[in-house]
């Protein structure tokens, strides 16, 4: 089979392209062809971290056929019209969705859709791909790229940590330092966040910002800055520091209470892009407000951090 590079794939690494083009082929089977000589570039025989240039001529010898481009349902008025609420932000490259508490982010073994395919289906592209996610239970601002070109420069400020992401997140326990760091070590062994205390045995070094917007007798509402990207970062942190997410059946402690149990109250309140001048924010759901219970007399009730929308 021989592909022509457009410019969607201009750049992209070798490997990348024929994982996208043979979606059925293990990534272990990919390096192997690759290492083999199964796939050439312009005739030549190719590193799988080869940039791509738009132009460029490659070869594949393999018996499997490339992956056929999924079709997805149309969606029913109802759902078309979670769609339309929950797009918040949209421009010729991106998308910005609020995803709601509950909602996967792609379809798997127990969810026949997620918010990814509910989206292709809705703008009808299918190049239409989410550069970050989050978890099932978390709500708020997810990004998604219009175009392949898009999501790799998007990807490519992820990595540089220039894409700044801030949280509302509601903790049990009163808290008394208005703003403080945590700075971890964490990994992930089988379906579990670890704390560790140190990089030695493979750990990564993560680092939260968190200020105090309201505190109450029984729980506080922090705003949480991201600094690295790291798995259940913020959950495995605030758990670690004994004041774990309101409604983290994994890291934290079951409430009683039935509504405590359906969701968790972490929010993803705002995206920033510096480099390219972009900010998109939320205001706070109201519900983080109405669970924090009565205050203690001696804590200072601070103002709700009014949301704003300022986009580019």
């Amino acid at each position: 089979m021989e592909f022509t590079i457009n410019k969607d794939f201009h750049n992209s690494r070798l490997d990348t392209f024929i994982r996208k083009s043979y979606q059925d082929i293990p990534i272990s089977g990919i390096y192997k062809m690759i290492r083999k000589g199964n796939v050439k570039v312009n005739r030549k025989k190719k590193k799988q971290n080869y940039r791509l240039q738009e132009g460029d001529t490659v070869r594949v010898w393999e018996s499997t056929q490339p992956t056929v481009k999924k079709t997805f349902p149309s969606l029913s008025d109802k759902l078309k019209t979670q769609m339309q609420r929950c797009v918040i932000y949209e421009d010729k490259d991106i998308i910005c969705c609020n995803k709601p508490a509950g909602m996967v982010m792609h379809t798997g073994s127990n969810h026949q859709c997620g918010l990814s395919e509910l989206l292709v289906s809705y703008t009808g592209n299918p190049n239409c791909t989410f550069v970050h996610r989050l978890d099932k239970m978390t709500s708020g601002l997810v990004m998604a790229a219009k175009n392949l070109r898009t999501a790799r420069i998007l990807s490519r400020l992820i990595r540089n940590r220039d894409f700044k992401k801030k949280y509302a997140v509601l903790v049990h326990g009163t808290m008394k330092i208005r703003q403080f760091t945590l700075e971890t070590f964490l990994k992930t062994e089988e379906k579990i966040v670890r704390v560790h205390p140190d990089e030695t045995n493979g750990a990564k070094k993560s680092l939260s910002t968190f200020l105090i917007i309201q505190s109450g007798a029984e729980r506080t509402l922090l705003e949480a800055t991201l600094h690295t990207g790291r798995k259940h970062q913020l959950r495995v942190q605030l758990a670690d520091i004994g004041h774990p997410i309101v409604g983290d059946m994994k890291y934290g402690n079951v409430d009683k209470k039935k509504e405590m149990m359906t969701r968790m109250f972490l929010f993803s309140q705002s995206i920033t892009v510096p480099s390219l001048d972009f900010h998109v924010s939320l205001d706070i759901p109201r519900d983080f407000y109405s669970h924090i219970d009565s205050e203690p007399n001696d804590q200072k009730k601070e103002p709700p951090l009014k949301g704003t929308t300022l986009l580019s």
